[in-house]
This record gives structure tokens, sequence and C-alpha cells, in this order.
């Protein structure tokens, strides 16, 4: 099992993770929304379990019973211009002109 924070590989977990479990490299919370397998955001309460309390920190640790470790660690997020590359193909911004001024220029003219 990893940090759902750090990634950082967790050893001698008891099989039930405690409530107040911490990870012994980045001290972040494992009895956690984003650490749980029914965790989906979007759904009601963010959660795949239907009738789950609402939680208000999904980084903080709750009180869950219905908690299931993941196990994984964090995914990678896109930047925004990584988006705009998938999405457009490259960049839409045209760095041919030197200042801002010629960039003023060229979108609205002289």
């Amino acid at each position: 099992m990893q940090c759902w924070k750090c990634g950082d590989a967790l050893q001698e977990l008891p099989r039930r993770i405690p409530f107040k479990e911490t990870c012994d490299h980045c001290n972040a919370w494992l009895h956690v929304c984003k650490n749980c397998k029914y965790y989906s955001p979007g759904k009601p309460n963010d959660c795949l379990v239907p009738g789950t309390e609402p939680i208000a920190d999904r980084e903080a640790f709750n009180l869950c019973e219905e908690f299931t470790p993941m196990g994984k660690g964090p995914t990678k997020t896109g930047s925004a211009s990584d988006a705009e590359v998938r999405l457009f193909g490259g960049s839409s911004v045209d760095d041919s002109a030197s200042s801002p001024k010629d960039k003023f220029n060229d979108l609205f003219g002289d």
C-alpha cells in the first residue's frame, strides 16, 4: 500500500487502518476519503457507497465505517498547458510578437 499524498510505501500497517493513522514520511492522515477505493468526485458526497455521512475535508481523518484503502499513491495531474496541447494540438498563443505592445497591436490592430 502507498500513501495517497506522497506515494511512499507504507509498511507494517494493520489490516484495518486505524482512524488516526498517519504516514511515517509526510504525516498525512491515512483514513481519509482520498485514500479510499470508494472515493469518487462528482458522486453524491463524492462516494460510491450510497447514504454515507457528509465529510467536510476529504484529506482529514474521518470515522467512516465504509473506508477501504485504495492502496495507490498520488496520481499525476496535468497542467493547463498540457490540456491545451491535448485539446487544440498546440499553443494557441502566437509568440512571434516580441513585446506586449506588439502583441496588443497584433490582436486589436494599430
